[in-house]
């Protein structure tokens, strides 16, 4: 028997909130210069938005993005994930502190993009499950009931908030999914008591379980109710920011691949893609992928090391898992050369400067992204 954990948090949680922001400013950033340098983190507390680090952009005597259009991309965050209206802190009304050095990117800075400008281990994972896109079963269905209330909750903003969480605990036995316990947390107007909170998302979550089991998941849609906790606390009226406070790049573990498999060493929010934390991690689930679909093993691992000045990983490796969980290393001659996992490369193949980046950290970097299930974009070495 397996167990399976995993959670999904809502764009309008106060972390994702700062992972928004700071996604809209490396997406505006690298749209006006490919090789812009962008590092920024992101603190968010009842109206207040603490927005800090570095934009290096354009040529010439000024940074091709300017402090006014980050403040834009603060209320903007705010506004798409549903603040505004009765679910405060208004967009309008926030307090944005702008605190980032923005400068032209330099060129002897430039010269040098293709090169790592820091350490880091970046790790990437899949398992031989087609149906959910190569990703471990919870972490795949907490996300897709969370993206399912999401949607929901847009057309029902009168009565819940942008605030909430997916918690999915499941075994697994002879392939059939079983439910252990599904919570669900969700921000809502004073009025709408418990009884009217389960007559509301019950509908919503057992859509979203239907849907799952068409697509494969066996067991799925099978929740008994007694399983199912909604606001297990009770009311959840006050959320967002002005109930937790919040900061860019803690999510790691919903941003990568749930709490079963190891994480690499930092967060891919808040960084351009020449940054290996970002351009490592893409390139290392593609090779994870591309190894379950032409191997046939049950789970791959790769892990790639770098130090300051590479061009490419100094350490590579990959460990193949079979369905009886035993593990062997692939051996190195079956790698792909050293410059298919360069900064270079990876950033090219994957077109990692066109990713929609604020839509990817809020729906999951891993679950649509053009490396890791479509083939066409899987470029050999």
């Amino acid at each position: 028997m397996k167990r399976h954990l995993a959670e999904f948090v809502s764009p309008g949680h106060p972390d994702r909130l700062a992972d928004a922001v700071v996604e809209s400013c490396v997406e505006l950033a690298v749209s006006r210069d490919p090789d812009a340098l962008v590092g920024v983190e992101c603190a968010v507390h009842a109206d207040a938005v603490f927005l800090d680090g570095r934009i290096a952009a354009g040529r010439g005597a000024s940074c091709a993005v300017a402090a006014p259009e980050l403040d834009a991309l603060v209320r903007a965050a705010y506004a798409a994930a549903g603040y505004g209206g009765r679910w405060t802190p208004a967009p309008g009304a926030l307090r944005v502190f702008v605190e980032v050095c923005l400068e032209p990117l330099r060129d002897d800075e430039r010269a040098i993009r293709r090169f790592s400008d820091d350490q880091n281990a970046v790790l990437g994972y899949a398992c031989n499950r087609p149906e959910t896109g190569f990703l471990p079963p919870a972490h795949f269905i907490a996300n897709a009931i969370g993206r399912r209330v999401a949607a929901w909750r847009a057309e029902n903003a009168g009565r819940f908030g942008p605030d909430f969480k997916v918690l999915a605990s499941l075994r697994e036995e002879g392939g059939r999914l079983a439910w252990e316990r599904l919570t669900l947390s969700i921000q809502h107007a004073p009025d709408v008591d418990a009884r009217a909170r389960h007559e509301a998302l019950s509908p919503v979550v057992a859509d979203a379980l239907a849907a799952l089991e068409r697509a494969g998941l066996r067991g799925a849609a099978a929740l008994d109710p007694s399983r199912f906790v909604l606001n297990g606390a009770g009311d959840f009226v006050q959320g967002g920011p002005e109930g937790d406070n919040g900061l860019s790049g803690k999510k790691l573990a919903v941003d990568f691949y749930g709490p079963g498999v190891p994480l690499g060493g930092g967060a891919i929010c808040g960084k351009d893609p020449h940054k290996v934390d970002v351009c490592g991690a893409f390139r290392a689930r593609q090779l994870a992928v591309r190894l379950v679909r032409e191997r046939g093993c049950a789970e791959a691992l790769v892990r790639l090391g770098w130090t300051p000045g590479d061009a490419a990983p100094a350490h590579r490796e990959a460990t193949l898992v079979d369905a009886f969980g035993l593990a062997r290393p692939l051996p190195d001659r079956d790698l792909p050369p050293a410059d298919w996992f360069s900064i270079e490369a990876t950033v090219r193949d994957l077109g990692l400067v066109s990713l929609p980046r604020r839509r990817l950290v809020l729906d999951g970097y891993f679950f649509d992204p053009p490396c890791a299930t479509n083939p066409r974009q899987d470029k050999r070495p």
